[in-house]
């Protein structure tokens, strides 16, 4: 049996955007979400710096953490399976969590 990864930690998994082997990702999904024992949704993690970007500093984790300066693209959400991932980097606060969550909701039109 795999890991279930649940919201707020970070993880890294299969880069399903470039042509790297890995990306650490952020996962968004709670327990409501169908299939939750196999799969989440999660936000995409880069180093690319852009306006609407999420930065993540030290302060938003709870606990682990990422090597270089991240930053969370809300408008990025992907459906991995939990066998696909790879491990887990770290933590964020909730308020981060939902910070994510709510921008990545107004992309989808809600809120």
């Amino acid at each position: 049996m795999s890991t279930i990864y649940t919201r707020g930690m970070v993880v890294k998994g299969p880069d399903l955007l470039a042509e790297h082997d890995y990306r650490p990702y952020v996962c968004l999904s709670d327990d409501s979400h169908p299939f939750s024992e196999e799969e989440a949704l999660y936000a995409a993690v880069t180093t690319t710096q852009r306006v609407v970007a999420i930065p993540l500093g030290e302060g938003d984790f709870v606990s682990g953490g990422l090597p270089r300066e991240s930053y969370v693209n809300p408008w990025t959400i992907v459906s991995i399976r939990h066998s696909d991932m790879q491990q887990e980097e770290g933590r964020l606060g909730e308020e981060t969590v939902s910070k994510i969550a709510g921008n990545a909701a107004g992309y989808l039109g809600v809120g």
